[in-house]
Protein backbone atom coordinates (compact mmCIF):
# COMPACT_ATOMS: atom_id res chain seq x y z
CA UNK A 1 0.00 0.00 0.00
CA UNK A 2 1.15 3.46 -0.85
CA UNK A 3 1.72 6.26 2.13
CA UNK A 4 -0.33 9.31 2.13
CA UNK A 5 2.46 12.34 1.34
CA UNK A 6 2.70 14.01 4.50
CA UNK A 7 2.20 16.81 2.36
CA UNK A 8 2.43 18.85 -0.90
CA UNK A 9 5.23 21.20 -0.72
CA UNK A 10 5.10 23.90 -3.16
CA UNK A 11 7.47 24.02 -5.56
CA UNK A 12 10.56 26.33 -5.38
CA UNK A 13 10.52 29.43 -7.86
CA UNK A 14 12.62 29.88 -11.07
CA UNK A 15 13.34 33.37 -9.53
CA UNK A 16 14.36 32.34 -6.08
CA UNK A 17 18.05 33.39 -5.84
CA UNK A 18 16.58 36.65 -6.78
CA UNK A 19 13.80 36.44 -4.37
CA UNK A 20 15.33 35.74 -1.40
CA UNK A 21 18.04 38.68 -2.53
CA UNK A 22 15.00 41.21 -2.60
CA UNK A 23 13.70 40.11 0.73
CA UNK A 24 17.48 40.44 2.17
CA UNK A 25 17.52 43.81 0.72
CA UNK A 26 14.63 45.08 2.72
CA UNK A 27 16.05 44.20 6.14
CA UNK A 28 12.75 42.87 7.58
CA UNK A 29 13.62 40.12 8.80
CA UNK A 30 13.96 39.04 12.32
CA UNK A 31 12.95 42.27 13.14
CA UNK A 32 11.03 43.94 15.93
CA UNK A 33 7.04 44.47 15.46
CA UNK A 34 6.26 47.89 13.49
CA UNK A 35 2.85 49.37 14.45
CA UNK A 36 1.64 50.50 11.32
CA UNK A 37 1.70 46.75 9.92
CA UNK A 38 0.20 45.26 13.15
CA UNK A 39 -2.53 47.81 12.35
CA UNK A 40 -2.90 46.38 8.56
CA UNK A 41 -3.05 42.58 9.98
CA UNK A 42 -5.72 43.80 12.69
CA UNK A 43 -7.74 45.40 9.98
CA UNK A 44 -7.28 42.29 7.96
CA UNK A 45 -8.79 40.08 10.65
CA UNK A 46 -11.90 42.76 11.17
CA UNK A 47 -12.28 42.69 7.81
CA UNK A 48 -12.99 38.45 7.58
CA UNK A 49 -13.90 38.17 11.06
CA UNK A 50 -11.19 35.84 11.34
CA UNK A 51 -9.49 34.66 14.66
CA UNK A 52 -6.36 34.82 12.94
CA UNK A 53 -4.51 36.86 10.78
CA UNK A 54 -0.94 36.96 9.64
CA UNK A 55 1.90 39.03 7.40
CA UNK A 56 4.09 36.08 6.21
CA UNK A 57 7.33 36.53 4.76
CA UNK A 58 8.47 33.50 3.55
CA UNK A 59 12.62 32.99 3.77
CA UNK A 60 14.86 29.67 2.85
CA UNK A 61 13.36 26.84 4.86
CA UNK A 62 10.45 29.33 6.79
CA UNK A 63 7.80 31.60 7.00
CA UNK A 64 8.64 34.15 9.36
CA UNK A 65 5.33 36.37 11.09
CA UNK A 66 6.37 39.93 10.72
CA UNK A 67 3.02 40.46 12.16
CA UNK A 68 0.38 38.21 13.30
CA UNK A 69 -3.12 38.46 14.96
CA UNK A 70 -4.41 35.79 17.42
CA UNK A 71 -1.86 33.49 17.01
CA UNK A 72 1.27 33.64 19.56
CA UNK A 73 3.43 31.71 16.76
CA UNK A 74 6.16 33.53 15.57
CA UNK A 75 7.40 31.32 12.21
CA UNK A 76 6.84 27.52 11.48
CA UNK A 77 8.58 25.43 8.41
CA UNK A 78 8.17 26.71 4.94
CA UNK A 79 7.30 22.74 3.68
CA UNK A 80 4.47 23.38 5.98
CA UNK A 81 3.57 27.09 4.44
CA UNK A 82 0.32 28.01 2.83
CA UNK A 83 1.70 31.05 2.14
CA UNK A 84 4.67 29.79 -0.26
CA UNK A 85 1.57 28.73 -2.29
CA UNK A 86 -0.53 31.70 -2.05
CA UNK A 87 2.42 34.09 -2.64
CA UNK A 88 3.23 32.48 -6.13
CA UNK A 89 -0.46 33.36 -7.90
CA UNK A 90 -1.18 36.44 -9.36
CA UNK A 91 -4.52 36.89 -7.26
CA UNK A 92 -5.43 36.30 -3.37
CA UNK A 93 -5.04 32.13 -3.10
CA UNK A 94 -8.42 30.81 -1.05
CA UNK A 95 -8.46 27.38 0.49
CA UNK A 96 -12.42 26.48 1.65
CA UNK A 97 -11.61 23.63 3.54
CA UNK A 98 -8.37 22.49 4.07
CA UNK A 99 -9.18 18.94 4.67
CA UNK A 100 -10.51 18.51 1.29
CA UNK A 101 -7.65 20.10 -0.61
CA UNK A 102 -5.31 17.32 -1.39
CA UNK A 103 -2.15 20.21 -1.10
CA UNK A 104 -2.63 20.81 2.77
CA UNK A 105 -4.90 17.59 3.94
CA UNK A 106 -2.06 15.77 5.78
CA UNK A 107 -0.12 19.71 6.51
CA UNK A 108 0.49 19.31 9.94
CA UNK A 109 -1.06 22.53 10.19
CA UNK A 110 -4.54 21.16 9.75
CA UNK A 111 -3.54 17.92 11.36
CA UNK A 112 -2.11 19.57 14.21
CA UNK A 113 -2.80 22.41 17.02
CA UNK A 114 -3.71 25.47 14.42
CA UNK A 115 -6.42 23.50 13.02
CA UNK A 116 -6.14 25.11 9.86
CA UNK A 117 -9.38 25.08 7.79
CA UNK A 118 -9.95 28.34 5.71
CA UNK A 119 -7.13 30.54 4.74
CA UNK A 120 -7.31 33.24 2.17
CA UNK A 121 -4.04 34.97 1.53
CA UNK A 122 -2.91 37.78 -0.77
CA UNK A 123 0.75 37.89 -2.30
CA UNK A 124 2.91 40.51 -1.31
CA UNK A 125 5.24 41.23 -4.41
CA UNK A 126 7.83 43.75 -5.14
CA UNK A 127 7.52 46.26 -8.21
CA UNK A 128 10.16 43.72 -9.94
CA UNK A 129 7.05 40.75 -9.32
CA UNK A 130 8.98 39.11 -7.14
CA UNK A 131 7.21 37.23 -4.31
CA UNK A 132 7.99 37.75 -0.36
CA UNK A 133 5.43 36.48 1.17
CA UNK A 134 1.72 37.18 1.76
CA UNK A 135 -0.87 38.46 4.12
CA UNK A 136 -3.71 35.95 4.90
CA UNK A 137 -6.34 35.34 7.32
CA UNK A 138 -7.40 31.86 8.88
CA UNK A 139 -9.79 30.35 10.70
CA UNK A 140 -10.54 26.50 12.41
CA UNK A 141 -14.13 26.42 10.59
CA UNK A 142 -14.82 25.87 7.08
CA UNK A 143 -16.11 28.82 5.01
CA UNK A 144 -17.61 29.67 1.83
CA UNK A 145 -15.71 31.43 -0.70
CA UNK A 146 -15.56 35.53 0.34
CA UNK A 147 -17.01 37.99 -1.91
CA UNK A 148 -14.66 39.29 -4.54
CA UNK A 149 -15.07 42.44 -2.47
CA UNK A 150 -13.67 41.62 0.43
CA UNK A 151 -10.60 39.51 -1.63
CA UNK A 152 -9.90 42.91 -3.33
CA UNK A 153 -9.38 44.79 0.34
CA UNK A 154 -7.30 42.00 1.33
CA UNK A 155 -5.23 42.16 -2.06
CA UNK A 156 -5.22 46.18 -1.21
CA UNK A 157 -3.79 45.78 2.17
CA UNK A 158 -1.13 43.55 0.41
CA UNK A 159 -0.30 46.42 -1.61
CA UNK A 160 -0.49 48.79 1.76
CA UNK A 161 2.37 45.93 2.87
CA UNK A 162 4.54 46.58 0.16
CA UNK A 163 4.08 50.41 0.17
CA UNK A 164 5.54 50.23 3.75
CA UNK A 165 8.02 48.07 2.89
CA UNK A 166 9.47 50.45 0.28
CA UNK A 167 8.95 53.41 2.27
CA UNK A 168 10.90 51.68 5.30
CA UNK A 169 13.72 50.61 2.48
CA UNK A 170 13.90 54.18 1.68
CA UNK A 171 14.26 55.62 4.32
CA UNK A 172 17.16 53.64 5.30
CA UNK A 173 18.75 54.14 2.22
CA UNK A 174 18.11 57.68 2.43
CA UNK A 175 19.89 57.68 6.61
CA UNK A 176 22.68 55.77 4.90
CA UNK A 177 22.99 58.09 2.42
CA UNK A 178 22.79 61.15 4.56
CA UNK A 179 25.36 59.29 7.38
CA UNK A 180 27.65 58.63 4.51
CA UNK A 181 27.49 62.50 3.73
CA UNK A 182 28.49 63.55 7.13
CA UNK A 183 30.94 60.93 7.42
CA UNK A 184 32.18 61.65 4.14
CA UNK A 185 31.78 65.86 5.25
CA UNK A 186 33.70 65.13 8.41
CA UNK A 187 36.86 63.54 6.92
CA UNK A 188 36.88 66.28 4.17
CA UNK A 189 37.09 68.97 7.39
CA UNK A 190 39.25 66.71 9.62
CA UNK A 191 41.61 66.28 5.94
CA UNK A 192 41.22 70.31 5.95
CA UNK A 193 42.26 71.12 9.67
CA UNK A 194 45.42 68.66 9.53
CA UNK A 195 46.36 70.72 6.76
CA UNK A 196 45.69 74.47 8.49
CA UNK A 197 47.84 72.77 11.53
CA UNK A 198 50.85 71.21 9.39
CA UNK A 199 51.22 74.45 7.49
CA UNK A 200 50.29 76.95 10.85
CA UNK A 201 53.12 74.64 12.43
CA UNK A 202 55.39 75.04 9.46
CA UNK A 203 55.00 78.55 9.36
CA UNK A 204 55.89 78.77 12.99
CA UNK A 205 59.36 76.72 12.39
CA UNK A 206 60.18 78.85 9.39
CA UNK A 207 59.31 82.21 11.67
CA UNK A 208 61.60 80.42 14.85
CA UNK A 209 64.42 79.76 12.31
CA UNK A 210 64.10 83.50 11.47
CA UNK A 211 64.52 84.48 14.59
CA UNK A 212 67.52 82.66 15.64
CA UNK A 213 69.66 83.66 12.21
CA UNK A 214 68.65 87.05 13.22
CA UNK A 215 70.37 86.19 16.94
CA UNK A 216 73.10 84.81 15.58
CA UNK A 217 74.15 87.87 13.55
CA UNK A 218 73.92 90.31 16.99
CA UNK A 219 76.51 90.83 19.34
CA UNK A 220 74.38 92.08 21.93
CA UNK A 221 73.52 89.75 24.69
CA UNK A 222 70.58 91.09 25.57
CA UNK A 223 68.82 91.49 22.39
CA UNK A 224 69.89 87.82 21.85
CA UNK A 225 68.45 86.56 25.42
CA UNK A 226 65.26 88.59 23.36
CA UNK A 227 65.45 86.87 20.40
CA UNK A 228 66.06 83.30 21.77
CA UNK A 229 63.11 83.44 23.96
CA UNK A 230 60.72 85.31 21.52
CA UNK A 231 62.17 82.04 18.97
CA UNK A 232 60.96 79.64 22.28
CA UNK A 233 57.40 80.83 22.19
CA UNK A 234 56.82 80.27 18.55
CA UNK A 235 58.45 77.16 18.61
CA UNK A 236 56.41 76.32 21.96
CA UNK A 237 52.79 76.86 20.01
CA UNK A 238 54.29 75.06 16.71
CA UNK A 239 54.67 72.38 18.92
CA UNK A 240 51.14 72.31 19.81
CA UNK A 241 50.25 72.54 16.58
CA UNK A 242 52.47 69.66 15.34
CA UNK A 243 50.82 67.41 18.12
CA UNK A 244 47.22 68.91 16.46
CA UNK A 245 48.11 67.55 13.50
CA UNK A 246 49.95 64.39 14.22
CA UNK A 247 47.11 63.41 16.86
CA UNK A 248 44.06 60.78 16.70
CA UNK A 249 41.18 63.26 17.91
CA UNK A 250 41.27 66.65 16.27
CA UNK A 251 39.63 67.82 18.71
CA UNK A 252 41.91 67.41 21.93
CA UNK A 253 45.66 66.81 22.77
CA UNK A 254 47.60 65.16 25.29
CA UNK A 255 48.59 68.12 27.33
CA UNK A 256 50.67 65.94 29.35
CA UNK A 257 52.69 64.57 26.78
CA UNK A 258 52.75 68.15 25.20
CA UNK A 259 54.12 69.30 28.77
CA UNK A 260 56.87 66.60 29.40
CA UNK A 261 58.48 67.13 25.81
CA UNK A 262 58.29 71.18 26.45
CA UNK A 263 60.37 70.42 29.75
CA UNK A 264 62.85 68.48 27.98
CA UNK A 265 63.52 70.82 25.17
CA UNK A 266 63.52 74.17 27.59
CA UNK A 267 66.04 72.22 30.02
CA UNK A 268 68.21 71.00 27.39
CA UNK A 269 68.07 74.60 25.76
CA UNK A 270 68.52 76.94 29.22
CA UNK A 271 70.55 74.62 31.46
CA UNK A 272 71.87 71.99 28.92
CA UNK A 273 75.27 73.04 28.83
CA UNK A 274 75.84 74.63 32.49
CA UNK A 275 75.21 72.13 35.16
CA UNK A 276 72.54 69.30 36.32
CA UNK A 277 69.19 70.75 35.88
CA UNK A 278 66.37 67.61 35.63
CA UNK A 279 62.90 68.72 34.86
CA UNK A 280 59.82 66.15 37.07
CA UNK A 281 57.15 65.91 35.67
CA UNK A 282 53.78 65.03 37.55
CA UNK A 283 50.86 65.24 35.19
CA UNK A 284 48.00 62.92 34.85
CA UNK A 285 46.70 62.47 31.39
CA UNK A 286 44.61 65.48 30.52
CA UNK A 287 43.77 66.36 27.22
CA UNK A 288 42.85 70.10 26.24
CA UNK A 289 40.91 71.48 23.02
CA UNK A 290 42.90 73.92 21.13
CA UNK A 291 41.50 77.37 22.50
CA UNK A 292 42.67 76.04 25.96
CA UNK A 293 46.43 74.34 24.92
CA UNK A 294 47.69 76.91 23.03
CA UNK A 295 47.56 79.72 26.45
CA UNK A 296 48.62 77.20 28.44
CA UNK A 297 51.65 76.10 26.84
CA UNK A 298 52.92 79.66 26.14
CA UNK A 299 52.20 80.28 29.96
CA UNK A 300 54.15 76.29 30.93
CA UNK A 301 56.85 77.61 28.65
CA UNK A 302 57.04 81.18 30.57
CA UNK A 303 57.21 79.87 33.59
CA UNK A 304 60.00 77.20 33.24
CA UNK A 305 61.92 79.98 31.61
CA UNK A 306 61.79 81.76 34.30
CA UNK A 307 62.77 78.92 36.69
CA UNK A 308 65.70 78.14 34.62
CA UNK A 309 66.74 81.50 34.38
CA UNK A 310 66.70 82.91 37.74
CA UNK A 311 66.06 79.96 40.79
CA UNK A 312 69.16 78.23 39.35
CA UNK A 313 71.84 81.01 38.25
CA UNK A 314 74.86 78.06 38.35
CA UNK A 315 72.43 75.54 36.20
CA UNK A 316 71.76 72.50 39.37
CA UNK A 317 68.87 72.07 40.66
CA UNK A 318 65.22 70.86 39.37
CA UNK A 319 61.64 72.15 37.55
CA UNK A 320 58.56 70.18 38.79
CA UNK A 321 55.70 70.26 36.61
CA UNK A 322 52.66 69.31 37.66
CA UNK A 323 49.03 68.65 36.32
CA UNK A 324 45.84 68.11 37.91
CA UNK A 325 42.40 67.96 36.77
CA UNK A 326 39.08 67.90 39.97
CA UNK A 327 36.03 65.87 39.34
CA UNK A 328 34.15 69.71 38.77
CA UNK A 329 36.89 69.95 35.80
CA UNK A 330 38.94 72.67 37.21
CA UNK A 331 42.64 72.63 35.92
CA UNK A 332 45.90 73.13 38.24
CA UNK A 333 48.61 73.76 36.33
CA UNK A 334 51.68 74.34 38.24
CA UNK A 335 55.51 74.98 38.14
CA UNK A 336 58.01 74.66 40.72
CA UNK A 337 61.51 75.14 41.94
CA UNK A 338 64.00 75.01 44.97
CA UNK A 339 66.17 77.86 43.63
CA UNK A 340 67.07 80.84 45.55
CA UNK A 341 63.43 82.29 45.74
CA UNK A 342 61.81 85.44 44.92
CA UNK A 343 62.56 88.58 46.36
CA UNK A 344 60.85 90.03 49.58
CA UNK A 345 59.74 92.80 48.21
CA UNK A 346 58.36 90.87 44.64
CA UNK A 347 55.36 92.07 43.16
CA UNK A 348 54.58 90.10 39.74
CA UNK A 349 51.52 92.12 38.62
CA UNK A 350 54.39 95.42 38.37
CA UNK A 351 57.01 93.84 37.35
CA UNK A 352 59.25 94.33 34.15
CA UNK A 353 59.62 90.83 33.11
CA UNK A 354 57.93 90.72 29.50
CA UNK A 355 57.21 86.62 30.40
CA UNK A 356 55.02 87.34 33.45
CA UNK A 357 52.99 89.92 31.93
CA UNK A 358 52.60 87.54 28.98
CA UNK A 359 51.64 84.89 31.12
CA UNK A 360 49.10 87.47 33.07
CA UNK A 361 47.29 87.99 29.79
CA UNK A 362 46.91 84.38 28.89
CA UNK A 363 46.00 83.84 32.22
CA UNK A 364 43.09 85.87 31.89
CA UNK A 365 42.15 84.82 28.70
CA UNK A 366 41.80 81.31 30.46
CA UNK A 367 39.15 83.07 32.52
CA UNK A 368 41.65 81.53 35.70
CA UNK A 369 43.97 82.66 38.19
CA UNK A 370 47.58 83.24 38.90
CA UNK A 371 49.12 82.55 42.31
CA UNK A 372 52.39 82.11 43.76
CA UNK A 373 53.73 80.48 46.94
CA UNK A 374 56.79 81.25 48.14
CA UNK A 375 57.52 78.69 50.67
CA UNK A 376 59.68 75.97 50.78
CA UNK A 377 59.53 75.65 47.06
CA UNK A 378 58.59 78.70 44.51
CA UNK A 379 55.46 77.67 43.28
CA UNK A 380 53.57 79.87 40.46
CA UNK A 381 49.64 77.69 40.09
CA UNK A 382 47.72 78.76 37.18
CA UNK A 383 43.51 77.05 38.21
CA UNK A 384 41.11 77.71 35.29
CA UNK A 385 37.79 75.78 34.61
CA UNK A 386 38.13 73.24 31.89
CA UNK A 387 36.29 74.09 28.46
CA UNK A 388 34.17 71.27 27.96
CA UNK A 389 33.27 72.65 23.95
CA UNK A 390 35.81 70.73 21.62
CA UNK A 391 37.31 72.66 19.51
CA UNK A 392 35.80 76.06 20.66
CA UNK A 393 37.94 78.98 19.62
CA UNK A 394 38.68 81.45 22.29
CA UNK A 395 39.39 85.17 20.91
CA UNK A 396 42.39 86.67 21.97
CA UNK A 397 42.69 89.51 24.16
CA UNK A 398 44.72 91.64 21.59
CA UNK A 399 44.64 94.68 23.44
CA UNK A 400 46.45 93.34 26.32
CA UNK A 401 49.10 91.25 24.31
CA UNK A 402 49.66 94.90 22.44
CA UNK A 403 50.55 96.55 25.65
CA UNK A 404 52.93 93.67 26.37
CA UNK A 405 54.56 93.69 23.18
CA UNK A 406 55.44 97.60 23.67
CA UNK A 407 58.14 96.66 26.27
CA UNK A 408 59.32 93.65 24.20
CA UNK A 409 63.48 93.86 23.07
CA UNK A 410 63.74 92.84 19.35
Amino acid sequence: MTATPLCISCPVPENELARLAALCDFEILDTPPEPSLDRIVSLAARLFAAPVAFLSLVDTDRQWFKAKFGCAASETPRAFSFCAHAMLGSGPMVVCDATRDPRFQNNPLVTGEMSIRFYAGAPICTRDGLPLGSLCVIDTAPRECPPQHLLDSLTDLAFLVMDQFEFRLASASKSNMTEHELRRSLREKETLLQEVHHRVKNNLQIVSSLLKLQGDSLTDRSAVAALKESQQRVLSMAMIHERFYAGEQMAEIEFDEYARVLVQELVYSYAGRKGNVTGRILPPAIRLNISQAIPCGLILNELITNALKHAYPEGDGEVIVELLETPEGRISLAVSDRGQGLPPDFDWKNTDSLGLRIVDVLANQLGGTLTIDSGERTTFRLNFQRDQRKGRETRTDSVSLRESRKNEIL
